[in-house]
């Protein structure tokens, strides 16, 4: 072999090198496809998670909430109408960094499952395959308790004068604090964090912060006696939550078809809620239903 091929067969080994050094960095996500499981009988699926109070959170080394117990009953569908065995695994590289979570989802392959308190959106639907919404979301504004409540939001520049906003960048909270911005306060500033318990960090240790979060933040905060008042004004339930995947997910279909085969009005489903949620939250749903 001559010095040219040496220097090819180097080149080339140093790129294999580096596709296979990003390969490793990236972490990608990966789990067996419908179409792959159904022709052997069992299938391995990866789930990724965001920590969100009462919808998927680590506690005591085991996973808890709403979509963990959810896919729990998703994997008894697929083994008793597929005949297919499921086994899982949990893999995330930050639970506390929400945007991180997307990207990994974005970028999986195959089985792979996004657990937490996800809002589906039209944008987001153009990257990412969704299941049928599970729970609509309330998304509240929350301060520390010594701050004058905020009963219209048309009045957040005069309430909140010199006040900062924290909040996640890429999220659905993130568009609430533009349109305000925008709309109602234009002088507003704004800090960024990686998850929504950061968040809720900054708004207890400063009482000159806010922030748009989902009430299951509300209810966790109350229930751990921490100095948090929500704000009637900043009240939404306009977004729905899924279970989030990637494109190359072909379970999706089926999915559906087991939260739209009366799943979600079941008693079971209720009881999901009511175990994860708490009764503070479910008498809170029940006000607002009247």
């Amino acid at each position: 072999m001559n010095h040219f091929d040496n220097k090819i067969k180097i080149r080339f080994v140093l790129v294999l090198f580096m596709m296979l050094s990003t390969s490793v960095l990236l972490g990608q996500l990966k789990g067996d496809t419908y179409k792959t499981a159904k022709a052997k009988g069992s299938a391995s699926w990866v789930y990724t998670y965001a920590e969100s109070p009462g919808f998927s959170s680590k506690k005591n080394g085991e996973m808890t909430g709403i979509t963990v117990d959810l896919m729990k009953k998703f994997e008894e569908y697929v083994e008793n109408k597929e005949g297919i065995e499921v086994s899982v695994t949990y893999q995330s590289k930050d639970p506390n960094n929400f945007t991180l979570f997307l990207e990994e989802v974005k970028e999986a392959k195959g089985g792979v499952f996004g657990l937490s308190n996800t809002t589906i959106t039209d944008a987001r639907k153009r990257v990412y395959n969704f299941s049928p919404p599970y729970i609509t979301n309330i998304g509240m504004v929350l301060t520390h308790n010594s701050v004058p409540t905020l009963n219209n939001i048309s009045e957040v520049a005069e309430k909140f004068a010199g006040m900062t906003v924290v909040t996640i960048k890429n999220s659905t909270n993130e568009k609430w604090v533009m349109d305000i911005k925008s709309k109602y306060y234009p002088e507003l500033k704004v800090e960024y964090v990686t998850s929504f318990g950061k968040a809720m960090d900054a708004i207890i240790a400063d009482p000159k912060k806010f922030t748009n979060v989902d009430f299951t933040y509300y209810f966790e905060a109350i229930q751990n006696r921490q100095p948090v008042k929500r704000h009637p004004g900043g009240d939404e339930s306009t977004e729905q939550f899924g279970i989030i995947m990637p494109k190359s997910n072909d379970w999706a279909p089926l999915l559906e078809e087991f939260m739209s085969n009366e799943f979600i009005t079941s008693v079971e489903y209720k009881k999901i809620i009511a175990d994860n949620l708490g009764q503070s939250a479910m008498k809170f749903f029940e006000t607002l239903k009247k």
